[in-house]
């Protein structure tokens, strides 16, 4: 695959608007090409050559080469991560890697999530998610303009970029609301584009594991699951819910867990989906841990949770 081939394949277009460009280029004067050399030499702060030891290792003209490269450079000039070293886990949406961090970040290691425009296709019933949820956009800021609220309506390839970056965008913000509320999710470092730093769980050795590849011993799964379902509890005091709860996303290590993939989380005030995507959640949580041992009512669980919130929004 050729070198031009790798933003198609991670859908990095250049979006068109009735076939038009939706950026425009600025007439400027022409500059001598001595001294357009020159000041890119002046410029140039390393990136350029900087290739992390992860890339450096696939051939020059493989595509998740160019992906890498092209996702965590802004982190590197920005002194947040000094190298990209391993593939934690690869998927149809997204892949993590591990990163050595700059030690201007406080941090050994951090987690790169890179997401691939496609996963709008590979996520499931989006149109439940999205219910009640305001057009933002990367930055968190409403999104206002007539041309992109019917872009995103209308499903131009313009709209769906504007859609995933949302969707990237309310996973960093609702991690970061998270983590400073005090609840079980790795801290957020940064994000750009498709990308999301975090704080990397696990060692030098490797990543933690998700719940669904530990077997607990019975001793420790009742704790944990009281503390995954204080966890939900605390998501919904800040009128959150998952939505995609399960075994698959909570991390678990050295005896203790981390909730992860936060973008598709709902708003328990303005979804009419929310109290399904609660139980859904509740149930799947429920489901894992009755295979050590611990007994619960999924239904009972999830009025326990509701029941109040709802009065507390009543009032």
């Amino acid at each position: 695959m050729s070198t031009n081939n790798w933003q198609e394949k991670y859908a990095d277009y250049e979006f068109q608007d009735n076939g038009r460009s939706t950026h425009r280029r600025r007439k400027t004067a022409k500059t001598p090409a001595n001294e357009r050399v020159a000041d890119i030499q002046e410029m140039d702060d390393g990136i350029e050559s900087w290739v992390p030891t992860y890339a450096a290792a696939l051939d020059p003209q493989h595509h998740e080469r160019q992906w890498v490269i092209a996702s965590v450079e802004h982190f590197y000039r920005e002194n947040i991560i000094t190298d990209v070293t391993r593939l934690v886990k690869g998927g149809k949406e997204a892949n993590v890697y591990t990163c050595t961090a700059h030690p201007a970040t406080g941090l050994d290691l951090v987690a790169a999530k890179l997401y691939r425009e496609r996963m709008l296709r590979s996520l499931k019933n989006d149109a439940i998610y999205k219910e009640g949820r305001m057009l933002r956009d990367a930055e968190g800021k409403q999104i206002r303009s007539r041309r992109e609220r019917t872009a995103v309506q209308n499903k131009s390839g313009y709209g769906l970029h504007l859609d995933f970056m949302m969707w990237i965008g309310t996973e960093y913000r609702t991690q970061t609301l998270l983590h400073d509320a005090g609840a079980d999710v790795p801290k957020p470092v940064a994000h750009n584009g498709s990308a999301i730093l975090m704080e990397f769980i696990g060692d030098e050795y490797g990543a933690a594991p998700a719940l669904n590849e530990v077997g607990l011993n019975r001793t420790e799964a009742g704790p944990l699951f009281r503390r995954v379902m204080d966890n939900v509890r605390l998501l919904l005091d800040h009128h959150l819910i998952h939505g995609d709860l399960s075994a698959y996303n909570i991390l678990y290590w050295d005896g203790d867990i981390w909730l992860i993939d936060f973008p598709q989380v709902v708003d328990a005030r303005v979804n009419p989906h929310a109290l399904e995507l609660l139980q859904r959640d509740v149930t799947r949580v429920c489901e894992y841990f009755a295979r050590f041992g611990v007994e619960s009512d999924p239904v009972q669980l999830t009025l326990d949770l509701w029941q109040p919130y709802m009065r507390e929004i009543a009032d």
